[in-house]
C-alpha cells in the first residue's frame, strides 16, 4: 500500500536530499582537490630535502645524525645507503616499519631522486587510514657514488585527508539541519499554511460556507491562487444571490397564487351559499311575516294569562326564525348603504359603548392601547359597526367567567390594522380554518348560527381588506381587521 505523505514533507525530503548531495559532493571534491594540491606539495617539500642531503655527501658514520630529525619529527621511517655495487651499508628501520623492500631504481646522475609513491585513500572517513608512503633514491656527490634510500610515511596526510573528511560531513550534517529547520518554518508560512487554509475554505465552500478567504503571505502564485478563489467565491454568491431572489419570487408567487386559489374557491362557495340562503330567505320570509301576523291576532283576542304566555312564547321562537332569515339576507346580498370616510377607532369604541351600556360586558374589562385619532377608512360605518359588535360578542362568549379585552392598533404603509384581543378560552388549530365558513361554530348548539364571522369576512373583503385570527387553546384570540387607510389630498 503506498504511503501518503504531505506536501511540506515530500518538499523537505527532496531538498534535504538534493541539498546534502549537492553539499557532500562539493565538500568530498574540495577535499580531493585540497588532498592533491597537499600530496604534490608533501613530495616537492621531500624531493628537496633529500637533495640537500645528497648535495651534502654524508659520511656513512654521520648519516644517522643527519636524518635523525627527519626520524623524529618528520615521516622518515626506513632508510639504507648502498654502495657503488649496491651492497648495503648502513640500514635503519623503526620498529613499526619493515625495512625497505624494493626500491625505485637508481637515480640516473649525481643530484638527481628517484620515486616510488604507494599511496591509497577512501571516501569513508571513519575507516582506518591505509598504509600509504614514498620511496626517494639519491646518488651522493662523491666518487663512490654511493646510493641513498628513503622511505617517508604518508599517513599523517591521509590523517589530515580523513579529518578534513570528518569536518566536511559535519558541516553538512549541521547546515542541513539548520537550512531544514528554517526551510519548514519558511515552507510551512509561505507554501504549506496557505495551501490549508485554501484547502480549509475549498470544504467550507463544499458544506455551503462561501466566507472569502486572506492570504498574506506566500509567493505570487498562492496569493493568486487566493484572489482566483475570493473571485470564484464572490461568483458563487452572486448566484447564490440570483437563486435565493429567484426562489422567494417563486415562493411569492406561489403564495398568491394560493391565496387567489383560495379566494376563488371561497368566492364560489360564498356565492353557491348566498344563493341558496337567497331563495330559501325568501320562501321563508312570507309564510314567516303569515304566521307572526295570524300569531299576534290570537293575541290580542285571548284573556288568559297562560294562553297569552304560550303566545309569546311562540312568538320569540318564531322572532329568533325571523332573525336567522334576515342574517342569510344580509349574508347573501349585503347592503352597502353609503360609503364614505371615518375613524375606525372611534367606530369601535361607539360599538363597545353601546354594548356596555346594554350590560352585556358585566365581567369583561376593557383596555384601550390604541391612539387616541387613528388614519381614516372609506366603508360603510354602519356595516364596521357590526363587524366591530360580531367580534366583541364572541370576544364576550370566549371568556364565560369574564376576562379582558384589550384595543390596539397600528399602520402598514397604506394598511390599518386593527386588533381585538381577549383572553378567553382560545381556539383550536384544526378549527382556525374553518371559522370564516358559513354555518361553522364553536359555541354550544342554539347559541350561535355560524354566520356572524362569515359575514364580517365579506363586509371586509368588499371594502378591500381582510380579516386575521391568532390563537391558541388556552392563550385568548387575537382578530386583526386590516382595512387600506384614506390618504387626505392636501
Amino acid at each position: 500500500m503506498a504511503i501518503k505523505t504531505g506536501l511540506r514533507t515530500e518538499i523537505v525530503i527532496s531538498t534535504v536530499l538534493l541539498l546534502g548531495a549537492a553539499l557532500l559532493f562539493a565538500g568530498f571534491l574540495l577535499v580531493k582537490l585540497t588532498e592533491r594540491e597537499l600530496l604534490d606539495e608533501r613530495r616537492s617539500s621531500l624531493h628537496r630535502t633529500v637533495r640537500l642531503i645528497g648535495a651534502a655527501n654524508p659520511l656513512p658514520s654521520s648519516l644517522s645524525t643527519l636524518l635523525s630529525p627527519l626520524t623524529r619529527d618528520g615521516d622518515l621511517i626506513a632508510w639504507r645507503l648502498l654502495a657503488s655495487d649496491l651492497v648495503p651499508v648502513v640500514t635503519f628501520s623503526l620498529e613499526s616499519a619493515p625495512l625497505p623492500g624494493e626500491l625505485p631504481a637508481i637515480p640516473p646522475g649525481p643530484g638527481e631522486v628517484g620515486e616510488n609513491l604507494v599511496y591509497s585513500s577512501t571516501w569513508n572517513p571513519f575507516r582506518p587510514p591505509p598504509v600509504s608512503y614514498l620511496d626517494l633514491a639519491v646518488t651522493t656527490g662523491d666518487s663512490t657514488e654511493n646510493v641513498l634510500q628513503l622511505r617517508f610515511s604518508l599517513e599523517s596526510l591521509v590523517a589530515q585527508v580523513h579529518r578534513a573528511q570528518r569536518l566536511v560531513l559535519i558541516y553538512v550534517v549541521l547546515y542541513g539541519v539548520v537550512l531544514s529547520v528554517f526551510g519548514i518554518f519558511v515552507l510551512n508560512r509561505n507554501v504549506v499554511e496557505p495551501v490549508r487554509r485554501l484547502r480549509t475554505a475549498t470544504a467550507g465552500v463544499a458544506a455551503g460556507d462561501l466566507a472569502p478567504i486572506d492570504v498574506m503571505h506566500g509567493p505570487g502564485e498562492i496569493r493568486e491562487l487566493a484572489e482566483d478563489f475570493n473571485s470564484m467565491i464572490a461568483a458563487l454568491q452572486g448566484s447564490r444571490a440570483e437563486t435565493a431572489a429567484q426562489i422567494r419570487s417563486l415562493e411569492d408567487a406561489n403564495r398568491a397564487l394560493q391565496q387567489a386559489r383560495d379566494e376563488v374557491v371561497r368566492a364560489e362557495k360564498m356565492a353557491s351559499v348566498g344563493h341558496l340562503a337567497a331563495g330559501m330567505a325568501h320562501e321563508i320570509g312570507n309564510p314567516l311575516s303569515a304566521v307572526i301576523g295570524y300569531l299576534n291576532l290570537v293575541k290580542e283576542e285571548l284573556v288568559e294569562p297562560a294562553q297569552r304566555d304560550l303566545i309569546e312564547r311562540s312568538l320569540c321562537e318564531v322572532g329568533r326564525i325571523d332573525r336567522l332569515v334576515r342574517d342569510l339576507l344580509d349574508y347573501a346580498s349585503p347592503v352597502r348603504s353609503g360609503d364614505e370616510p371615518f375613524d375606525p377607532l372611534a367606530a369601535l369604541r361607539d360599538a363597545a359603548a353601546l354594548l356596555v351600556n346594554q350590560g352585556v360586558f358585566e365581567d369583561v374589562r376593557f383596555t384601550d392601547r390604541a391612539p387616541a385619532r387613528f388614519e381614516r377608512v372609506y366603508m360603510d360605518r354602519g356595516r364596521f359597526q357590526q363587524i366591530c359588535v360580531n367580534l366583541l360578542l364572541n370576544a364576550r362568549d370566549a371568556m364565560p367567567c369574564g376576562g379582558e379585552v384589550t384595543f390596539t392598533a397600528d399602520c402598514q404603509g397604506n394598511v390599518l390594522a386593527l386588533h381585538i384581543a381577549d383572553s378567553g378560552c382560545g381556539i383550536a388549530p384544526e378549527q382556525l380554518k374553518q371559522i370564516f365558513e358559513p354555518f361553522f361554530t364553536t359555541k354550544d348548539p342554539g347559541k350561535g348560527r355560524g354566520l356572524g364571522l362569515a359575514v364580517c369576512q365579506r363586509l371586509i373583503t368588499e371594502a378591500g381588506g381582510r380579516i386575521d385570527v391568532q390563537s391558541a387553546p388556552g392563550e385568548g384570540s387575537i382578530f386583526s381587521v386590516r382595512l387600506p387607510v384614506v390618504r387626505e389630498e392636501v
